[in-house]
C-alpha cells in the first residue's frame, strides 16, 4: 500500500488534485497538477521562505516558475485534459518513491494517443526538478510537443516577481526579481531528446519554449527527458554548473539515486498496520507529507501550516509545527526536531519585539511566524463573506498560548533527546523570557489568591477575549514549573549555567515572583459533573446543537467566530479543553477525561483540520479505539480526500494540511499503540478492531527501538543505529 491514486479526473477538484499529488521538499514544492496546465489551474512551483509583499496585501511566500509546462498536438490539434475527449486517465503518487506519474489515453480525431509523464523533485539536491514525457499513438500522425519554462504564475496577493528576462537556445532560462526584497529567482532547463526530427525555440506569451515536431509512427514511443534547476538569488554560472552535473549524471541514475534515498528515509520513519489496508495506506500517506518538510535541508527551519502547498496561510510558521508536527520528528529525525527548537530560538528578537509592541515584557511569539519571528497575521484576517469586508479578528493579539505552546516543544524535545545543550545554545533565553511575557501579562488576584489569564483566545478561536482560558492556563503553570524544575536541576548538577543565565536577563526578582506564584495560576477544576469549563462563562454560553447551528448559516463559507453565528453559543471550533487534557494527560483521571470527551466532542465543529486527532487521543486514552478510528481517518485521509475547508469568509485557506498528517501519525502510535515514555518506554496497546498489529521504528535517548504491538502481546526491542 505504496500508492495513492485517481483513475478518473474531475475539472471540478483541480485544486485538490494539486494539494493530493504534490512532490518536493522543505525548499521547494510541485502541486500535482498535470503538464498541460497553467496559472489558471493553480500550478505552483512554491519557494518556501521567500516571502514577498505587494502594496498592502498579504506577505506570503513567493511561487516561481513552471519549468514541466509541456503541450501536446496530434496533426495539429490539440491534447488537453479539459478540452479533448478522454478515453481513460490515471494519475498516481508513489509514496515509496516520492514521484508523481499520469497516463492518459486522448481520442484526437480518430487516434488514440497515450500520454505517460512522470515528474520528482531531486532528493539530494536544493532545487532540481526531473521528468520524463513519453508519446504512444496507435496511428501513424505528427506529434507537436512544446515544452519549457512558463512564466505566468498563480498567486494569491501577487504578482511578486517583476523585471523578467527571456533566454532561448539549448537551455531555456527565465528571471525576474521579487517585489519587497529583490530576490532574483532563475529558472534553467535543459530538454533531452534523441528525436532527430524538427527542433525550435520561441519566446512568447510569458513562455519560453522548445518545440519539437515528430512524424510519428505507430506503436513506437517517442519519450523527452526534462532537467530543471530553480535558483534563489543565486549566480547564473552556478545554477549552470549544478545543472550540468546532473545531465551528466543522466536521468535513470538521478531517479535511482533519488528512489534509495527515499528508501532509507522510509525504513526509519514506515509505520506498518497489519489488518486494515485503508489506515495502511492513510499513515503513509500522513507520513509522506510529513517526510517531505523534513528541515534538513536548511541550517535552521521550521514547517509552515500548509506545508509546501502554496501561498496560503502566508506561509507561516504556527504552533502546529510545535505540537502536531514535532512528536514525529522526535520519534524519527531528532536533528530535524532541534531545528524545529532552533528556529523559535533565533526567532526570539522578533518575539521579544512582539511582546513590547503590545506593552508586555518578554516574548510574545508570533501567531504566523515568518523569517526571524515576524508576525505576519494581520488585524482583520478573515474577509466576509456577504459584505466582502475584512472582519477584526484576534488571532495575533490574544492567542498568547502559541509561547507556551514553544516552551512545551523544548520540553518534549529535552526529554526524549537528553540533549541539555540546547538550553546553552538559547533555549533557557527562550523559556526566561516566555515565563517574563506571562508573568508580565497576568494578574495576581489578592483576595483569590491566584494567578489569573485575562483576554486571550484559545485554541478554539471562536470565542475571543475569553478569560481563564483552561488550555492557555495550563500552559502558563507549567512554563513556571519547568523553568523551577530547570533551576534545580542545575543546583543538583553542580552547574552554574542557570544561575549566570538569571543573572545575565536581570530575571532574579521575577524568578521569586515565579516561585511564588506557580502554586497559584488558576486551573480549572472538574465541577460536579466532573466537566473543566473552557473559559469563564462558557457553560452560560447558548447551549444549542451544532447541527442546528450549521443550518442557521446564510452561507456556508461565513465565519462562525467572534461576532458570528456560533460566537455567543457553547460550539467550538476544534478541540481545547480535550486538547489540554491529552497534552497533560497525567494530570487528570480517565473518568474527567471521558465525561469531558462526551460533553466537548458534540459541541466542536471539528473546524481546524487539529481538531480530529485530539479527540482521537483521548478517545484511546480512555480505552476506546473505535471511537478514536473515524477521527483517525479523517486526520490521515483530509489530502486523499479533499473534504476540508477551502475558505472561512472569502479568504482561501486550501491547501496541504501536515499538522493533521502529524495528529494522525500521534494517533497510531500514541494512541493506538500507546506509546509513552513516562517510566522509560510502554506501551498500552488500544488498537481498533480492524487493526491487528501495529509495527514501528523509534529514537530515544539517542538509542533506536523496534517496536510491536498486537491484541495480545507487544515487544520493545533496541536494534543498532
Amino acid at each position: 500500500m505504496w500508492k495513492v491514486s485517481v483513475n478518473t479526473f474531475d475539472p471540478n477538484r483541480i485544486t485538490h488534485y494539486g494539494n493530493q499529488f504534490l512532490i518536493g521538499h522543505l525548499k521547494i514544492g510541485v502541486r500535482g497538477t498535470l503538464d498541460e496546465f497553467e496559472a489558471e489551474q493553480k500550478v505552483g512551483i512554491n519557494l518556501p521562505f521567500v516571502y514577498d509583499q505587494v502594496s498592502s496585501g498579504w506577505r506570503e511566500p513567493v511561487n516561481g516558475f513552471n519549468p514541466l509546462f509541456t503541450s501536446l498536438l496530434i496533426n495539429g490539434e490539440e491534447a488537453h485534459m479539459l478540452h479533448t475527449p478522454v478515453i481513460s486517465h490515471v494519475q498516481e503518487l508513489d509514496m515509496k518513491k516520492a514521484m508523481m506519474t499520469r497516463t492518459t489515453i486522448f481520442q484526437v480525431q480518430d487516434i488514440q494517443v497515450t500520454l505517460t509523464s512522470e515528474r520528482f523533485v531531486s532528493a539530494n539536491d536544493e532545487r532540481v526538478i526531473l521528468g520524463r514525457y513519453q508519446i504512444t499513438l496507435n496511428k501513424n500522425a505528427t506529434i507537436q510537443i512544446h515544452t519549457g519554462v512558463d512564466a505566468q504564475i498563480w498567486d494569491i496577493y501577487g504578482p511578486h516577481i517583476k523585471d523578467k528576462k527571456f533566454k532561448s537556445g539549448d537551455y531555456l532560462y527565465v528571471s525576474g526579481l521579487t517585489i519587497e526584497n529583490e530576490h532574483q529567482i532563475t529558472c534553467i532547463k535543459k530538454v533531452m531528446t534523441d528525436v532527430n526530427d524538427t527542433l525550435s525555440d520561441s519566446i512568447k506569451d510569458d513562455k519560453v519554449l522548445k518545440h519539437i515536431i515528430i512524424h510519428g509512427q505507430k506503436d513506437v514511443c517517442y519519450h523527452f527527458d526534462q532537467y530543471a534547476i530553480i535558483g534563489v538569488d543565486q549566480s547564473d554560472e552556478s545554477l549552470m554548473m549544478k545543472l550540468n552535473e546532473i545531465i551528466h549524471r543522466g536521468y535513470e541514475n538521478k531517479r535511482l539515486e533519488h528512489q534509495h534515498i527515499w528508501e532509507n528515509k522510509w525504513k526509519m520513519a514506515d509505520v506498518v498496520i497489519e489488518g486494515d489496508e485503508q489506515a495502511q495506506l492513510a499513515i503513509r500517506y500522513s507520513i509522506y507529507h510529513l517526510l517531505i518538510l523534513s528541515p534538513h535541508m536548511y541550517d535552521v527551519a521550521s514547517i509552515p501550516a500548509r506545508g509546501i502547498s502554496g501561498q496560503t496561510y502566508k506561509g507561516a510558521i504556527f504552533w502546529d509545527t510545535e505540537i502536531f508536527m514535532l512528536p514525529f520528528f522526535l520519534n524519527s529525525d531528532t536533528k530535524s526536531a532541534k531545528k524545529i527548537i532552533q528556529y523559535r530560538i533565533n526567532a526570539l528578537k522578533g518575539a521579544k519585539e512582539k511582546a513590547e509592541s503590545y506593552g508586555f515584557k518578554g516574548a510574545f511569539y508570533a501567531w504566523e511566524s515568518q523569517e526571524d519571528g515576524y508576525d505576519a497575521c494581520t488585524d482583520y484576517n478573515v474577509i466576509d463573506v456577504f459584505s466582502n469586508r475584512p472582519i477584526r479578528t484576534y488571532f495575533k493579539d490574544k492567542q498568547i498560548h502559541i509561547s507556551g505552546d514553544i516552551v512545551y516543544a523544548i520540553k518534549s524535545y529535552i526529554e526524549r533527546t537528553h540533549d541539555f545543550e540546547i538550553l546553552k545554545e538559547g533555549a533557557l533565553e527562550v523559556i526566561i523570557e516566555v515565563a517574563r511575557f506571562y508573568l508580565d501579562y497576568g494578574k495576581y488576584h489578592i483576595t483569590k489568591d491566584q494567578f489569573e489569564i485575562w483576554d486571550v483566545m484559545g485554541p478554539d478561536e471562536y470565542h475571543e477575549r475569553v478569560h481563564n482560558n483552561a488550555f492557555t492556563n495550563r500552559l502558563v503553570k507549567m512554563v513556571f514549573d519547568y523553568i523551577l524544575y530547570l533551576r534545580d536541576y542545575y543546583i543538583n548538577q553542580k552547574d552554574s549555567f542557570f544561575e549566570q543565565a538569571v543573572t545575565r536577563y536581570n530575571f532574579d526578582k521575577e524568578l521569586l515572583l515565579i516561585e511564588s506564584l506557580a502554586p497559584k495560576v488558576y486551573l480549572k477544576k472538574p465541577n460536579s459533573n466532573h466537566l473543566i469549563e473552557q473559559f469563564d462563562g462558557y457553560f452560560q454560553l447558548k447551549n444549542v446543537e451544532l447541527k442546528y447551528l450549521l443550518n442557521q448559516r446564510i452561507h456556508q463559507n461565513e465565519y462562525l467566530g467572534g461576532s458570528g453565528l456560533a460566537g455567543d453559543t457553547q460550539i467550538i471550533k476544534q478541540a481545547d479543553v480535550i486538547a489540554m487534557m491529552y497534552l497533560f494527560r497525567s494530570d487528570y483521571q480517565i473518568k474527567i477525561m471521558e465525561e469531558n470527551w462526551q460533553y466537548y466532542e458534540p459541541r466542536t465543529e471539528h473546524g481546524s483540520s487539529l481538531s480530529s486527532s485530539m479527540y482521537a487521543l483521548v478517545s484511546c486514552l480512555i480505552g476506546k479505539p473505535n471511537y478514536a478510528y473515524p477521527l483517525f481517518m479523517k486526520s490521515a485521509t483530509i489530502d486523499m480526500t479533499g473534504l476540508s475547508k477551502e475558505y472561512t469568509g472569502n479568504t482561501y485557506i486550501g491547501g496541504t494540511h501536515p499538522a493533521a498528517s502529524g495528529g494522525a501519525y500521534m494517533t497510531a502510535i500514541y494512541g493506538f499503540a500507546g506509546l509513552s515514555f513516562e517510566k522509560g518506554i510502554q506501551v498500552n496497546p488500544q488498537l481498533p478492531s480492524s487493526i491487528n498489529q501495529i509495527k514501528f521504528h523509534i529514537l530515544h535517548h539517542g538509542k533506536k527501538y523496534k517496536i510491536s504491538v498486537s491484541k495480545n502481546q507487544s515487544t520493545i526491542e533496541e536494534v543498532q543505529l
